[in-house]
């Protein structure tokens, strides 16, 4: 199958953002940039999200908006995700930490980030509500 160009102009700038983060953090003096492994683990990306630095704020936006923006990629993306019009990315960022907080278990929050917010965002987000989200082939 052959990728439009802007699919590859949208995966570029989603790996751009997550590789920038960790200069990005230098910018707040008050807070030393977070140093851990490559892949956050969900208690992180919480730590990050309710953090009162903004730049750890922003870096839970930027990770938390790249999954969504490619999970409503068809191209790329077996199961998307619907976010309705005029809907903010901090509102969707609020709709995870409300579920990592009201939710999540210890055993969720041990786990790799991405493993459970690629699945909740079609939850959250569903393109057929009343039904399970749809994987396509």
């Amino acid at each position: 199958m052959t990728k439009c160009p802007s699919d590859r102009l949208l995966a570029s700038a989603v790996l751009a953002c997550l590789l920038a983060g960790p200069a990005m953090a230098a910018d707040d003096p008050a807070k030393p940039p977070m140093v851990g492994p490559s892949f956050w683990k969900i208690s992180q990306l919480y730590e990050l999200c309710t953090s009162q630095h903004q730049t750890d704020r922003a870096h839970c936006e930027g990770f938390i908006t790249g999954v969504a923006s490619t999970l409503q990629n068809e191209q790329i993306s077996r199961v998307r995700v619907c976010i309705p019009k005029g809907t903010s990315s901090n509102d969707v960022v609020q709709k995870v930490v409300w579920y990592l907080r009201e939710k999540a278990d210890a055993d969720d929050m041990k786990m790799a980030a991405v493993s459970l917010i690629g699945p909740l965002l079609p939850v959250l987000y569903n393109c057929t509500p009343g039904q399970q989200p749809k994987f396509s082939p």
